[in-house]
C-alpha cells in the first residue's frame, strides 16, 4: 500500500517526502491519486502580508486531521520558496505525529546529512548563539539540546573554515583504497575483500598513481595547494609495505606541499598494521592515524565479521606511540547487534585507557549494501531507546575523557534517529573531516568510488562528480576520470 502526497504544485509535495520517510520509511510514496492508498495527505501553502501559512491535511480510513505552520518572512535565512517548503515539512511532521502517535527523534523536521550548515549560514549574517538556537527549534520542531549541539559545534568549527580568498587556493585531497581484509556486516562502503579481489590490487594502485600525478600536476598549473589529504577507503593498510610504500611516495611528490597541514591514514583494521607500515607512513608525512575497533567486545567482532581482537587493537596503538604518532582517532559504533550499555561502557573504559586524540561515535545505520540489511532478522539490534541512551552516554564519557565535539552529520536508516559525532581534545581536531562536511572547500576525490566537490568560493555552489565503485570499472575508465576532474578544476578558475 502506498502513501499519497498531493499538492497544487507538486514541488511542495516533493519537498514533504523526506518527512513522510521519517513515519513510513518502506512505503511507497505517490504524487497522484490513488485507490489502495494507506494515507493520504494533501499539502499547500499561501502568503498573506509578511506571513506564510502551510497547512497539511491527513485523510485515512480511521481518521481526518489538519495542521498548519506559519512563519514572518526572514529574508536573510532564505528566499520565500524555500521557506515555505520548510514549513510545509513542519506541517506535515505535526500531522503525521498527531495521526501515529510516534515523535520520530529530537531532529524533528532535520533529515539532511549536515545540519550544521544551517547554523554557519545565520553565523555568516551575524546571528547570536541564542537567537539561532530558538530559530532552529521553532522553525524544525527540533529539540532544545541537539540545537545546542549544533551551534556549539558550528562555533568550534568557525576558525577553520577558509575564507573565499583561502578556498580559491586551497583544495583537500580523499584516496580511497577500495580493499579490505575482509567485509564487515555493516558496510555499505565499495570495499573488495583482498582474498577475492586481490589481482586488482596493482592494476588498480597503478591507475590510481597516474591519477594522483595527473591532478597534483593541475593543481601546480592553476596555482592551488593542498591544504589536507585523508587516505581512507576499505583500508589501505591492507596493502602490503611495499605497495603502501610506492602510493605514499606517490602522494608526497605529487601533493604536498608547505601548505598541507594534515595527512590522515586510515588503519581501521589493527590486524592490517605492522611496525614497517608504521614507519613508512612517518617517512611520509602521515601526522593522523584511524584506528578503529569499532567494540571492544570480542564476540561482537565476530559477529559482525571482524577479525581482531580487543588486545590487537591496544597492542597496535601502542605500537604507533612507541614509533612517535601524536594524534591518533579511534571510531566506535553504538547499536552494534546484541550490544547494550553495558557493553558500550566497557568498550569505552578499555579506550580511556589508550587515551586517543580522536575519537568519533557513529550511530549504526542499516544500509541496502549491507549484509545486516540483507539478514537483518540473524542480527538483534538494540531498540531505539537503548541507542539513545548509549549516545548520550558516549557524549558525557568522551567529555569526561577530555574532548569535545567538533563535527557531527546524520545518515539515514540509522537504528536511531540521531546522529555521527567526531571528538576532540584541543587542537586535534580533524580539519579534512570539518572540510568535507561543511562544504567549504574544493574536495578531490581520487581512487576507488572517490567522490569529488567542486566548491565556487563565496557563493559554496557546488558541482560533484564521483568515481566508479568497481575497481575494474575504475581502471578502465582512468583517462576520462582524469579528464572531467581537470576540466571541473579549470573551471573554478
Amino acid at each position: 500500500m502506498s502513501v499519497v502526497l498531493l499538492s497544487p504544485e507538486k514541488g511542495l509535495a516533493v519537498a514533504g517526502q523526506d518527512v513522510v520517510r521519517l513515519f513510513y520509511p518502506d512505503d511507497k510514496i505517490v504524487f497522484q491519486p490513488a485507490v489502495d492508498y494507506k494515507v493520504g495527505l494533501t499539502v499547500s501553502g499561501f502568503r498573506k502580508g509578511n506571513t506564510l501559512t502551510a497547512t497539511a491535511m491527513l485523510q485515512a480510513r480511521d481518521a481526518s486531521l489538519t495542521e498548519k505552520a506559519s512563519a514572518d518572512i526572514v529574508p536573510e535565512t532564505g528566499d520565500e520558496h524555500n521557506q515555505l517548503k520548510r514549513l510545509v515539512r513542519l506541517a506535515l511532521f505535526r500531522v503525521l505525529c498527531r495521526y501515529t502517535g510516534v515523535s520520530p527523534g529530537p531532529w524533528g523536521i532535520l533529515t539532511g546529512i549536515r545540519p550544521t550548515k544551517i547554523v554557519h549560514r545565520l553565523l555568516d549574517i551575524s546571528w547570536e548563539r541564542p537567537a539561532i538556537i530558538d530559530y532552529l527549534v521553532k522553525n524544525y520542531d527540533m529539540a532544545v539540546d541537539k540545537a545546542g549541539l549544533l551551534t556549539e559545534i558550528a562555533g568550534r568549527q568557525r576558525p577553520f573554515l577558509l575564507t573565499e580568498e583561502q578556498a580559491a587556493k586551497l583544495v583537500s585531497i580523499y584516496v580511497g583504497i577500495p580493499f579490505c581484509p575482509t567485509r564487515c556486516a555493516y558496510c555499505s562502503f565499495p570495499a573488495y575483500s583482498v582474498e577475492r579481489a586481490g589481482k586488482l590490487v596493482e592494476p588498480f594502485l597503478a591507475a590510481l598513481r597516474r591519477e594522483i600525478a595527473a591532478i597534483g600536476a593541475v593543481l601546480g598549473e592553476l596555482g592551488k595547494k593542498v591544504q589536507t589529504i585523508y587516505i581512507g577507503g576499505g583500508t589501505p593498510t591492507v596493502l602490503d609495505s611495499s605497495r603502501l610504500s610506492s602510493l605514499l611516495k606517490c602522494v608526497d611528490s605529487s601533493l604536498v606541499s608547505a601548505e598541507t597541514v594534515e595527512i590522515t591514514l586510515e588503519a581501521g583494521r589493527p590486524d592490517t598494521l605492522s611496525e614497517d607500515k608504521l614507519g613508512t607512513a612517518l617517512d611520509y608525512g602521515v601526522t593522523r592515524l584511524s584506528i578503529n575497533p569499532q567494540t571492544m567486545k570480542p564476540h561482537t567482532l565476530d559477529l559482525i565479521g571482524r577479525r581482531h581482537k580487543p588486545e590487537e587493537t591496544v597492542r597496535a596503538v601502542e605500537l604507533a606511540r612507541r614509533m612517535g604518532y601524536g594524534n591518533i582517532n579511534m571510531d566506535i559504533i553504538i547499536g552494534l547487534p546484541g550490544e547494550g550499555l553495558e557493553d558500550v561502557d566497557h568498550t569505552f573504559r578499555e579506550i580511556s585507557k589508550i587515551r586517543p586524540e580522536n575519537l568519533t561515535v557513529h550511530t549504526l545505520a542499516v544500509k541496502r549494501a549491507s549484509l545486516l540489511r540483507e539478514s537483518r532478522e540473524n542480527f538483534h539490534l538494540p531498540p531505539r531507546q537503548e541507542v539513545e541512551k548509549m549516545l548520550e552516554f558516549t557524549a558525557e564519557t568522551a567529555r569526561d575523557m577530555g574532548m569535545q565535539p567538533y563535527y557531527l552529520y546524520r545518515q539515514k536508516r540509522m537504528v536511531g534517529p540521531l546522529e555521527n559525532i567526531g571528538y576532540a581534545r584541543e587542537g586535534f581536531e580533524c580539519i579534512y573531516n570539518i572540510q568535507i562536511i561543511e562544504e567549504r572547500q574544493t574536495v578531490i576525490g581520487l581512487g576507488g568510488s572517490a567522490g569529488s566537490k567542486f566548491i565556487e568560493p563565496g557563493t559554496w555552489f557546488l558541482t560533484s562528480l564521483y568515481n566508479p565503485k568497481d575497481p575494474e570499472t575504475y581502471i578502465r575508465r582512468i583517462d576520462e576520470l582524469i579528464e572531467r576532474k581537470i576540466k571541473a578544476l579549470e573551471k573554478l578558475n
